[in-house]
């Protein structure tokens, strides 16, 4: 079974060169981060995926920055990469003329976007398709600040599909654990909803197979079970890449069919959709919390628009988390009844709301409460097995905001 999607990086040796060089073509890239965070995925507004370039060109590596900047294309001549990955688009709204590119001067994103496409350096954006899919910032963020994740502050709806597959008993638990980790099997509170069976599955292989059980030519019968679960259907190629990656047949035998019920929101954090919100096992002092967050995040201070719960009590159950711009995440944290709102940036009045009906609000900055970026597409390429593809950050852009105050002993 093969699919674009599900490709490995597959380098290519530059000839004439007693080093050797090791270059992948931008769209073996692009086919990998769609494994993970699927375009469709992305907001209608939204302009991601190759704003600069051609699917041909070549890189040995790619440079990760938050935005299109000076010094992360410098990064890129300097070590000879011909490609940055940036989590927002460096082109809003989505089109634009040569000759505005042209027109535009200094370091504005159109005269950055020029000079990448003059040194032959590809752009890609992974912007809303990477904060509604990327299951992995839930969970560092989670883990890290001892949550346990109940669901998604906003969950794309979306149809259910049945997953029927069939497996020889020998990797039975491998695929078990592969496609539910992608984010198969997940009811309510529950994950890993799984149900299978034994039977007899029967096939022969032609001239050209590779069986991994009996022998080419042969009629085989074989002792198999039928393992099926559920996904949403925007997960989809992320549950079949796994499927494919752990499952030991040659061809894989399995059956997609949809279902009528529609996926449950309660405890979606394998889901698509946007932030995160859970509970602590017991109440956390917001002073504790705020330590923690400051810590995780590397701040030294953040803004706070205190509510008057916390003022007065000082202890904290339920947090919410998004990164980047929150504003209008306010009102369903509010309706998940989260005491602490931990975000990028939120307006003023946006943040006045929010207090004067319970709701704290955290600010780390835009671009600080996106460090889960660069990890999470680190992990990515590890899984890929992309080893000898160089992935350098922009640290530039890990800390360009200044804060304005502190939190101490219960004052703000």
């Amino acid at each position: 079974m093969k699919n674009k999607a599900h490709e490995k990086i597959k380098p290519k040796t530059t000839k004439n060169s007693q080093k050797v060089c090791q270059n992948v073509c931008i769209e073996q890239i692009l086919n990998i981060l769609e494994g993970h965070a699927p375009v469709a995925t992305s907001a209608k507004w939204d302009n991601v995926g190759l704003l600069v370039g051609a699917h041909e060109w070549e890189t040995k590596g790619a440079v990760l920055s938050i935005d299109l900047t000076p010094q992360a294309l410098q990064i890129a001549k300097r070590e000879d990469i011909n490609l940055i990955i940036t989590h927002h688009p460096c082109f809003f709204p989505k089109a634009h003329s040569i000759s505005r590119l042209i027109k535009e001067k200094n370091f504005s994103p159109s005269a950055l976007a020029l000079e990448a496409y003059e040194n032959k350096i590809a752009v890609i954006a992974c912007h809303t398709n990477f904060d509604c899919s990327a299951l992995e910032v839930a969970d560092a963020f989670s883990q890290a600040l001892g949550l346990n994740a109940q669901g998604k502050l906003i969950s794309e709806n979306t149809e259910l599909l049945k997953l029927v597959v069939f497996v020889p008993s020998t990797h039975l638990e491998t695929v078990r654990h592969a496609i539910c980790e992608a984010g198969a099997g997940h009811i309510g509170h529950y994950d890993f909803c799984t149900f299978s069976a034994a039977g007899e599955g029967t096939f022969r292989g032609g001239a050209a197979s590779k069986p991994f059980l009996g022998k080419v030519g042969k009629l085989e019968k074989i002792q198999e079970l039928r393992l099926e679960t559920i996904i949403p259907n925007t997960l989809k190629v992320r549950v079949l890449k796994a499927l494919f990656e752990s499952h030991p047949y040659e061809e894989v035998a399995y059956d997609l069919y949809s279902v009528v019920q529609t996926p449950t929101a309660l405890g979606l954090t394998k889901g698509l959709g946007y932030g995160v919100w859970g509970d602590f096992s017991q109440l956390k002092v917001f002073s504790d919390l705020l330590q923690d967050v400051k810590k995780l995040f590397q701040r030294s201070c953040l803004k706070i628009t205190l509510s008057q719960s916390i003022k007065n009590f000082a202890k904290v159950k339920r947090v919410a988390f998004l990164p980047g711009s929150g504003s209008e995440f306010i009102v369903p944290a509010l309706n998940l009844k989260c005491e602490v709102f931990i975000t990028g940036e939120v307006s003023y009045h946006e943040a006045l709301f929010a207090s004067n009906h319970g709701l704290t609000i955290m600010e780390l900055g835009h671009t600080e409460s996106e460090m889960f970026f660069f990890p999470t597409l680190q992990q990515w390429f590890i899984k890929e097995n992309s080893n000898g593809f160089l992935l350098i950050e922009n640290i530039e852009q890990k800390s360009i905001w200044l804060q304005t105050s502190d939190f101490k002993g219960g004052q703000q």
